[in-house]
């Protein structure tokens, strides 16, 4: 006879960031959507932060990082992402500015733009949100 499983809030948190890190307000808004009560979700996030496994500041900064470098998304269309993700802003702009001190933002629109004509350029440079310049 099987046992059902109990669910438990902490386990879900945890199955979550096994796959990827996750913002303090993605993981309020998952478990939410696991059907957990507000109090149970707040003692959650509260422990987890406590023990280290939620870190906006760490989440925000890779983040920016893996956007710019790997997926070539510009410091715009990224600053929108984390908003939706629920990071606030001045975290936002510490990741950003802490990120741009590191990578070379101009190599990287180079190699986006390869081969390209200047119009064609500037106009995948501003969809990929690297602005205007």
């Amino acid at each position: 006879m099987k046992r059902k499983k109990q669910r438990n809030p902490i386990n879900d948190a945890l199955r979550l960031l096994k796959y990827r890190i996750r913002s303090e307000n993605e993981l309020r808004f998952r478990l939410k959507e696991k059907g957990y009560e507000s109090e149970e979700i707040e003692k959650t996030i509260s422990y987890l932060k406590e023990k280290g496994f939620i870190d906006d500041e760490k989440f925000a900064y890779l983040y920016v990082y893996d956007s710019l470098t790997l997926h070539k998304k510009g410091p715009f269309r990224i600053k929108l992402e984390l908003k939706k993700l629920g990071v606030d802003e001045y975290i936002i702009e510490d990741a950003i500015k802490k990120v741009l001190e590191e990578v070379d933002l101009e190599e990287i629109k180079k190699e986006i733009t390869k081969g390209m004509d200047e119009k064609k350029a500037r106009e995948l440079l501003y969809r990929k949100g690297f602005g205007g310049e």
